[in-house]
């Protein structure tokens, strides 16, 4: 290995691509093509497929299109094969390019459904379904597997037949076609999933590889996932050609210093190369390992080497690597970097390439403050003030399967942003690097757009009357005592992340972190100004019309600062910005909302000053908890009263 060091590994890792499509090249004429007569007439009738002849026709039809297709050129230009690939209109002067392909994935479905009933040749259904491929119609393919796997899993009848689609070799070519040619993993992790399927006529196949189609590759599947998740590689290694393991365990641990992971990053890249510079379909599982966890670690620590390529003098000459390693933050919550990137390449020019700069810079402050807030592990209890009319949407009674709400049984509901009582969330930090120019933004008609981000707060401040007032029902409600670092453990978690709210004090035209307003962030104080610095100098520079991406980038980070007359709730947040698994309240109006994950551990109740009816009230509590806690797996909580005096 060469006894050097790179200034970015990340964005100098490279590799020949032409290599890998060659070795995992798809054949876009399959011999078929040259055997059976082409048909050109519509040949579809009721109860296509069951009929003897209707496997020629749909055959003949496939290889009369695929002949049209190939008069036209088979070698696509990078932007007809997107085209195609996205089901979007040309504009090329081949316009029935798209029309062919819709009529191949038709002949495909139909000679499917030959298949199905007995009529028909495995092979060359293997070699369709590789032409599909070849011409960009992966998720026809996909869907057509996945939804037969499905139908024999069901034992449905037209899915008895012994020729099925279990053409393994032809999904880990077409899902290492898309990990080494395009970088995305998440549609090569759907086909090598469909190398692992197992059918009802072959489970002793994927053992023996007594089939040209069959491969073993469950185990490989399982780790790659996992490897994709950023868990640790779990086999222990000591020979040299596998000391990248090594060095990608160390690297996706926390806790490493700055100039260590440089060090380490750049042996892991050098490393990594020497692997794919020499690609055989024998090192296949070695090569994708070494990319799959290139893109682990380059998920996580690009922005930070975007940061300091900010201040290079000589950064234009990483354009074009930026706007390919780029692509890897698509489903990050950077995936705005990713677009901006995309939006490089047709808009070129020096103010584009310095305003993604900025906007990675952005980010990586971001990050910063985001670990100078983060609360994990900082506050063993926490108290959740609500009514008790809410606290009773997580016992059984209203967590019932005959309304679908069992999921629902012992969670906290994560309310969206816009219910929040404070009107300036999300603003405070906006005020705060946009200085006095903030106002100016606010000009024109009001947008009413909102993003899609969801907040519970939290108070260490337990029995205390100022929170009962506010968000205690007036003391009539409840204060929920979690033990967080328990719930979140019960389910292996990740997410959500428990957050400090940081205090923003107003001095002059600046705003400013204040020990006093800051009780837990008393030693991060400095390093939050600091950043807030940079970050307003990295504001500054952005041009207006590039300030919606900023607002993008900062992401969380946007919603975890307040202006200082809330101080005295020293506050705490979890935060979801999400579009995916969002409810709705009942009713004419419903309100937005998610869910934790995962069920809460509850250590105490506490009823408030002025809770009603106590006496009366109380065992039907404690009969709702102690089943929520039975069917949760929780610890049960007690059940105390407030011993505020208040009237």
């Amino acid at each position: 290995m060469p006894d050097e060091k790179m200034k970015y590994p990340l964005l100098e890792f490279e590799y020949d691509k032409k290599l890998y499509e060659e070795l995992l090249t798809l054949n876009p004429h399959p011999e078929f093509m040259d055997r059976v007569s082409t048909v050109t007439e519509d040949y579809e009738h009721d109860d296509f497929g069951s009929l003897p002849g209707d496997e020629k026709n749909a055959l003949g039809h496939a290889a009369g299109v695929l002949w049209k297709i190939q008069k036209y050129g088979t070698s696509f230009s990078d932007e007809e094969s997107k085209t195609i690939r996205t089901r979007k209109r040309s504009r090329t002067k081949k316009p029935d390019l798209l029309l062919f392909v819709n009529d191949l994935e038709n002949d495909f479905h139909n000679y499917c459904a030959c298949i199905k009933h007995g009529l028909g040749n495995k092979a060359d259904l293997c070699a369709l379904t590789e032409a599909l491929l070849c011409y960009g119609c992966e998720d026809t393919v996909w869907e057509e597997v996945t939804e037969w796997h499905t139908a024999v899993s069901e034992n449905k009848n037209f899915a008895k037949s012994t020729f099925l689609p279990n053409f393994d070799r032809l999904y880990i070519r077409q899902a290492d076609r898309f990990l080494f040619l395009e970088l995305n993993t998440e549609e090569a992790l759907k086909f090598y999933g469909l190398a692992t399927m197992l059918w009802d006529h072959e489970p002793d196949a994927k053992e023996t590889n007594s089939d040209d189609h069959f491969v073993s590759f469950t185990r490989q599947y399982e780790l790659y996932s996992r490897i994709l998740k950023g868990a640790s590689y779990p086999y222990g290694t000591s020979s040299q050609p596998s000391a990248f393991f090594q060095l990608y365990n160390r690297i996706i641990h926390s806790g490493i210093s700055s100039s260590s992971l440089s060090e380490k990053l750049s042996t892991f890249v050098l490393s990594i190369q020497e692997i794919m510079e020499s690609p055989s379909s024998r090192s296949l599982h070695r090569a994708r390992l070494a990319l799959l966890m290139f893109i682990v670690i380059t998920k996580k620590h690009f922005i930070p080497e975007l940061a300091r390529l900010y201040d290079d003098p000589d950064r234009e000459r990483w354009e074009v690597a930026i706007m390919e390693k780029s692509r890897l933050l698509e489903d990050t919550g950077y995936s705005i970097l990713s677009h901006y990137a995309a939006h490089m390449t047709w808009k070129s020019g020096t103010r584009y390439f310095d305003s993604y700069l900025r906007l990675a810079k952005a980010a990586y402050l971001s990050e910063l403050l985001s670990d100078e807030l983060n609360a994990e592990g900082d506050a063993a209890e926490i108290a959740y003030y609500t009514s008790a009319e809410v606290f009773s949407y997580m016992l059984p009674e209203k967590c019932t399967k005959e309304e679908g709400k069992e999921g629902r049984l012992g969670k906290l509901t994560v309310m969206h942003l816009s219910y929040m009582n404070d009107p300036n969330e999300g603003k405070t930090l906006q005020k705060a690097i946009y200085g006095p120019s903030y106002g100016a933004l606010q000009k024109g008609r009001k947008p009413l757009d909102v993003p899609f981000v969801f907040v519970k707060c939290f108070s260490p401040r337990i029995d205390y009357l100022p929170m009962w007032e506010m968000y205690g029902d007036h003391a009539r409600g409840c204060c929920l005592v979690i033990d967080w670092e328990t719930s979140k453990w019960m389910e292996e978690e990740a997410e959500p992340v428990l957050y400090h709210v940081c205090y923003l004090r107003k001095q002059g035209n600046s705003y400013v972190v204040l020990n006093e307003d800051n009780e837990k962030l008393s030693r991060s104080c400095r390093a939050i100004n600091s950043q807030l610095q940079e970050l307003h100098n990295v504001a500054e520079e952005i041009a207006e019309q590039d300030r919606r991406y900023l607002d993008d980038v900062l992401g969380k980070v946007l919603y975890l600062f307040k202006d200082s007359s809330y101080s005295y709730e020293q506050e705490l947040r979890v935060i979801y910005q999400t579009k995916d698994n969002i409810l709705h309240t009942d009713g004419d109006r419903p309100w937005l909302f998610v869910q934790t994950p995962f069920p809460l551990q509850l250590d105490e109740v506490i009823l408030g000053p002025k809770f009603p009816d106590v006496s009366t009230r109380v065992p039907y509590l404690q009969e709702q908890l102690d089943l929520m806690c039975e069917k949760t797996g929780t610890e049960k909580p007690r059940i105390t009263l407030s011993e505020i005096d208040y009237r």
